[in-house]
């Protein structure tokens, strides 16, 4: 009789819960492209981006903090199944701030990906097209102080991939990096190099490129959602650079010849083309014929505090400035060789 009495009868309508719809951002925000990161940000990657097909956007201008500035240090790792490139600054780490982004974005770490030959290498195809190789470039969310945690949440981390081009001249950006190659030919080995800002490296951008969302998977099998960048500017490299990095060994003392992850599908999601200005004839823009020059600029606490610009950046100070600040360098600087 319990039973009986508890037990739904047939007659009895059934309400579902109601689905509280989320409402979309104006097209043209920024909140607009991060709407799209719950729908599209467990989708993976890499992809392939073209202008055919991508969703032309304006946003501000991406800009580029302390990219001049040199660090402390910079540690080259070979982990067996990529180069991994690390810096350390005494004070304020380069940052981005602008463009795509709502806050302020700091450097954590590049890497790099290669294949076994010139046909292939690059993680991201552009125009159907894969390249000898791709350097990742992570950034993430200054409030999340470390990229392990910033990795727990959506809005966490930014990937800028850039393409590299098969060049007949070396490229000068990658070959102080490349130069430090034959002494961590084995795996799990690092050295030092440099140190060089990281100008010298990144070729800095404030428009034209293409951003999507899609999830980044580790080598443990976890899967992190990810904002990606792909620059129309690229970096190039020779036939002999590129060779050096299939000198490396892999875990197993075998030469690591090439650690790029296979294409995905793009199953529909937004590819957003920000701020096109160059002729879009292609989708990637032609190697130039000069090195551009830095766009980066002096962070506000560097403006107020000059003492903290390491001395070769002495040249950025007011000559009435630099012996104060030197000394202050002195008087406050703990130098850390480690």
């Amino acid at each position: 009789m319990l039973k009986a009495a508890v037990s739904q009868t047939p007659d009895e309508d059934f309400v579902a819960p109601v689905e509280e719809k989320k409402e979309v951002p104006s097209f043209g925000t920024l909140e607009y492209i991060h709407y799209w990161s719950e729908l599209e940000g467990n989708l993976p990657s890499p992809i392939d981006v073209s202008i055919t097909g991508a969703v032309k956007y304006t946003c501000p201008d991406l800009v580029w903090y302390n990219f001049d500035i040199y660090p402390h240090k910079i540690k080259l790792t070979n982990t067996g199944y990529t180069v991994l490139f690390g810096a350390k600054w005494r004070t304020e780490r380069p940052y981005l701030e602008g463009g795509p982004f709502l806050e302020k974005h700091v450097f954590s770490q590049a890497h790099f990906h290669w294949g076994a030959n010139m046909m292939e290498g690059s993680e991201h195809t552009v125009d159907q097209r894969r390249y000898p190789g791709e350097m990742q470039a992570i950034f993430f969310k200054s409030e999340y102080m470390t990229q392990e945690e910033a990795l727990h949440h959506p809005d966490g981390v930014v990937v800028i991939c850039y393409i590299i081009k098969y060049s007949v001249n070396p490229d000068k950006r990658l070959q102080w990096v490349i130069e430090g190659f034959p002494r961590i030919q084995e795996a799990q080995t690092n050295t030092r190099i440099g140190p060089y800002p990281m100008s010298r490296l990144f070729p800095m951008f404030y428009e034209d490129y293409f951003l999507y969302w899609g999830s980044l998977t580790t080598v443990k099998g976890e899967s992190y959602t990810v904002r990606w960048l792909v620059p129309r500017i690229t970096l190039f490299a020779s036939f002999e650079q590129m060779k050096e990095f299939r000198k490396l060994w892999d875990p197993w003392d075998e030469p690591n010849l090439g650690n790029f992850r296979p294409l995905q599908a793009n199953e529909g999601r937004h590819v957003f083309f920000i701020r096109p200005h160059w002729n879009q004839y292609n989708s990637l823009l032609p190697i130039p014929r000069e090195p551009e020059p830095s766009i980066a600029i002096i962070s506000p606490e560097y403006q107020a505090k000059p003492w903290m610009l390491p001395p070769q950046n002495a040249y950025m100070l007011p000559e009435k400035e630099t012996e104060e600040s030197k000394t202050k360098q002195n008087e406050n600087i703990n130098i850390d060789d480690e």
